[in-house]
């Protein structure tokens, strides 16, 4: 289904043919924006993923991680590490576990391995 906005023809990707020059991949560049603002978003996400602060400071020393990255290389990282102890200082870190419990009756059969 294809919607057209201000004489734009939109196409959903899945609706679309495939071309070799799609480059099928994302692509990172900077904007104009609040850095302090983008810190606390992407370490608060980060933290409700279950990542702690020596998690997130090692993703930052990867190029991969653009945003994250280019906050630790602003801030350097000291100035990094010790915002990323307080922002979570104030939101923590949610860590899950989770498990499959055998129905009503049934006993759990664990092999050795």
């Amino acid at each position: 289904m294809a919607a057209e906005i201000q004489g734009v023809p939109k196409v959903h990707p899945l609706d679309r043919e495939m071309l070799p020059e799609d480059p099928l991949h994302l692509q990172a560049f900077e904007v104009p924006g609040d850095t302090e603002l983008m810190f606390r978003i992407v370490v608060e996400e980060l933290a409700r993923m279950g990542s702690d602060a020596a998690e997130i400071t090692a993703l930052a020393r990867d190029p991969f991680y653009a945003a994250l990255h280019g906050l630790w290389r602003l801030y350097g990282e000291e100035d990094f590490t010790r915002r990323v102890r307080q922002v979570l200082s104030r939101v923590g870190v949610i860590r899950v576990r989770s498990f499959i419990a055998p129905p009503p009756g049934e006993l759990l059969q664990i092999e050795a391995g």
